[in-house]
């Protein structure tokens, strides 16, 4: 075992030791655990397994177990969910895969409702291109990469009289990736947040974080202050904004980027239809390239539901932007700062054609703003039948075309597959 190989797994180690602990020790009162488990068979027909142009087909056999775990006591808390995904190529046209999906996260009361330990791991599939969004069912696993993302954070929740508390606290954070090209990342962050309550349905928010990224080829320190508020303006609505300075130095090149930072949100439900707004600016890892992306984004949501049938149709914008409010110059090779902006339109219908009968259809269409100018047409119809109470038949069919500027984006992909899975 290299050494590289077992640091990037220390985390892992780490969470797996803490909750061996946690769940031993005597001074925490458990309720009984929750278990589900399933098994599930498929096989799926792929024109063009490697998404590309005058691709070649293949029959993808794939096995995929299941298994979510949830225990709950006074001062406990933890949930799991794995999911694995073993794939077979027929005719050889791609590598056999092992691909993994695990959420984890465990919350300890160490002291009085005071001090606590908060530890979570993600292990999923994302796209190496970060400025592409997020993995989709749509997608096959082509430009795709395991991330392992283990947080371990201890805070305080000290309160100032009936009105006032705040969570006052440090997040440690690593970041790998099962390739060795990809660069791994440790995140330390240091956070006050508070929360001052003005009368029953508005709040003052305000709070600051400083963090420090290190990275095999970038070491940056970034400051953030906030001030808000959240409000409930009936019992059908509410809304929250937090707003404020951005300030990032970037180490090894000796630059800086100011910018604004803010996350907002509003739930409104007008009986028939539920609307959802969300704003933000958050900051992603790019596998590709190891750098640090703002991303500023905002989604419109809105989800009607039926007896029998329950739809949503939204609008994502997302503006990605490298090496941002250094007047979009990167001072270390001279040339423009990348700026990506992609645009999403969708729609979700779910609809139960009988007691055991359940229908599924998916659209999007997904564009960028960029040289490559790459556009992507996404639909997906399924199908799942119960056909007792632990079994279960799953049919679909997959739809993705790709245009763009960049010939290697150039492609379209059909898949068709069946999956039988036992619920244990």
């Amino acid at each position: 075992m290299s050494h590289r190989f077992f640091l990037s797994r220390l985390p892992l180690l780490v969470f797996a030791v803490l909750l061996a602990l946690f769940l031993s020790a005597p001074l925490v009162a458990l309720a009984e655990p929750e278990w589900k488990a399933s098994l599930g068979v498929g096989q799926e027909y792929s024109d063009n397994t490697g998404e590309e142009k005058n691709g070649k087909d293949d029959f993808i056999t794939s096995v995929r177990p299941s298994l979510a775990f949830a225990r709950e006591g006074e001062r406990l808390q933890f949930q799991s969910a794995y999911s694995g995904d073993y794939r077979f190529y027929a005719k050889g046209t791609e590598d056999q895969e092992f691909n993994h999906n695990l959420n984890a996260h465990a919350l300890l009361d160490a002291w009085d409702s005071f001090l606590f330990l908060d530890m979570t791991d993600t292990y999923r599939l994302v796209n190496e291109d970060r400025t592409e969004g997020d993995a989709l069912e749509e997608d096959s696993t082509q430009g795709l990469v395991q991330q392992n993302t283990f947080t371990f954070s201890p805070y305080i929740t000290p309160r100032f009289g009936e009105r006032g508390q705040a969570k006052i606290g440090y997040a440690f954070s690593n970041i790998w990736y099962d390739d060795e090209d990809k660069d791994s990342k440790d995140i330390h962050r240091g956070f006050v947040d508070g929360d001052y309550e003005l009368t029953e349905t508005a709040s003052l928010l305000t709070g600051y974080s400083y963090t420090q990224e290190l990275s095999e080829d970038e070491t940056l320190h970034r400051h953030i202050a906030y001030i808000g508020g959240r409000y409930a303006y009936s019992e059908a609505g509410s809304v929250f904004l937090k707003a404020g300075p951005q300030y990032t130095r970037y180490q090894e090149r000796d630059s800086s980027a100011t910018s604004i930072y803010w996350d907002a949100g509003l739930d409104h439900d007008f009986g028939a239809v539920q609307l959802n707004l969300s704003s933000g600016v958050s900051f992603e890892d790019d596998p590709d390239t190891g750098q640090t992306y703002e991303r500023r984004h905002g989604t419109v949501r809105l989800t009607k539901a039926w007896e029998r049938t329950t739809a949503n149709v939204y609008t994502t914008l997302e503006d990605y932007e490298e090496n941002s409010g250094v007047d979009d110059v990167d001072r270390e090779t001279g040339e423009d700062a990348e700026s990506i902006r992609r645009t999403v339109l969708g729609l979700n219908i779910s609809h139960e054609l009988t007691a055991r009968l359940t229908g599924t259809l998916g659209l999007s269409h997904d564009f960028e703003d960029s040289d490559e100018n790459t556009k992507r047409w996404l639909a997906s119809l399924g199908l799942n039948y119960a056909l007792s109470e632990k079994l279960k038949l799953d049919a679909w069919y997959k739809f993705k075309d790709s245009t763009s500027d960049d010939e290697d984006e150039e492609y379209r992909v059909n898949r068709i597959g069946l999956q039988l899975t036992y619920l244990f």
